[in-house]
């Protein structure tokens, strides 16, 4: 049985979640890896390409995430394909960055915890009225419209490339940084290194600001999604430009352990919550090396899989909250197996799910 054949509305909503995960992953790892590649540069002078290349693809899929996730919110679904496509469409054909910004700035002016919050009012200001930061925006938009191949259109043009340089506009956008501060007693390197953190300082702040729609501006749904750029939203101001978020570290949730059926904590849990035994005779390709796994949902909002005597977690909220591992950790998974099917049943034990 495939996880669309009991429910396939419901198996659609499971597969689009997890589509939306990685689109989130993506669009943090892109916008990491272009401050990572700005801050190993000695000059600011040095190639900028690899830079405003991953810069401009993170904030695009970011801010297209977050408006289709608004629609959600606004309209209880994803729009359909050519929906999309129309209204993706508007935005210079889907590469507007400064476009898709404005939009989700002039829905937070309906937005009450995005206006009644005075950090997140600030976070929203800095998206509006900082000059910088505004800057940054204007060229990465231009990049992703039309400016990529600059250099490929220099080469195969036989006159002079008239087109703005989205390179040269970066750089003088970096130096800007320097243009207040006296630099005399700071080597050429030194004054670049300065002016490239300030410069990865302002994004950074941008990136929060944006951020704070998965927490403050799209209610639970967007709660669900914001993990990936839980780094940037924790951001304070005397950690810019340090970037500890890109260092390696072991992760909280490498560290979880099941709790044990047995246990008094998952027994009081247990009492308060709805359950479903899930048999492998009912699955073609049962992915477990256990004939049955039970599923559990309590309070409102957390999913539980039962495998053999350990309990593991169906959502990251749960994983999180309970601080205990998804069941991809659980010892009874056979090699490469997965189980999207587990959270599509459990879910229907909440009677506020749509189905």
């Amino acid at each position: 049985m495939s996880i669309y054949q009991n429910n396939d509305c419901f198996g659609r909503n499971i597969v689009k979640s997890y589509a939306v995960t990685q689109e989130v992953e993506a669009s943090f790892k892109f916008i990491e890896s272009g401050i990572l590649n700005l801050q190993a540069q000695k000059f600011a002078v040095l190639n900028n390409h690899v830079t405003l290349q991953l810069l401009a693809a993170g904030f695009e899929r970011l801010l297209k995430i977050l408006l289709l996730l608004k629609e959600k919110e606004l309209n209880g679904d994803f729009p359909e394909l050519e929906l999309a496509k129309k209204q993706f469409n508007k935005y210079n054909g889907g590469h507007g960055i400064g476009k898709m910004l404005d939009e989700l700035l002039e829905y937070s002016e309906g937005v009450e915890e995005m206006k009644n919050i005075p950090m997140i009012e600030e976070d929203i200001r800095f998206l509006k009225e900082d000059e910088k930061f505004t800057i940054l925006i204007d060229i990465l938009t231009e990049f992703a419209i039309s400016q990529r191949y600059f250099y490929i259109d220099t080469i195969v043009l036989n006159k002079e490339n008239t087109a703005s340089n989205p390179f040269e506009k970066f750089t003088s956008f970096v130096y800007s940084f320097n243009k207040s501060i006296d630099t005399d007693n700071l080597s050429y390197e030194e004054e670049d290194k300065l002016a490239i953190k300030n410069s990865i300082i302002c994004i950074e702040m941008g990136v929060r600001a944006i951020s704070r729609f998965f927490t403050h501006g799209l209610g639970d749904l967007g709660r669900q999604y914001y993990g990936d750029f839980s780094s940037f939203i924790l951001l304070k101001e005397k950690d810019l430009g340090s970037l500890d978020y890109t260092k390696s570290r072991v992760a909280p949730h490498e560290l979880y352990v099941p709790m044990s059926k047995y246990s008094l904590k998952f027994l009081g849990l247990k009492m308060d919550s709805k359950s479903k035994l899930i048999v492998s005779s009912e699955y073609e390709d049962w992915p477990f090396s256990v004939g049955s796994i039970k599923v559990y949902f309590t309070s409102s909002r957390y999913y539980f899989a039962e495998i053999g005597n350990k309990i593991f977690a169906l959502t990251g909220a749960t994983s999180r909250d309970y601080e205990i591992p998804t069941y991809f950790k659980s010892k009874k998974l056979k090699p490469k197996g997965y189980a999207l099917f587990l959270l599509e049943e459990a879910k229907k034990l909440n009677p506020k799910e749509p189905f």
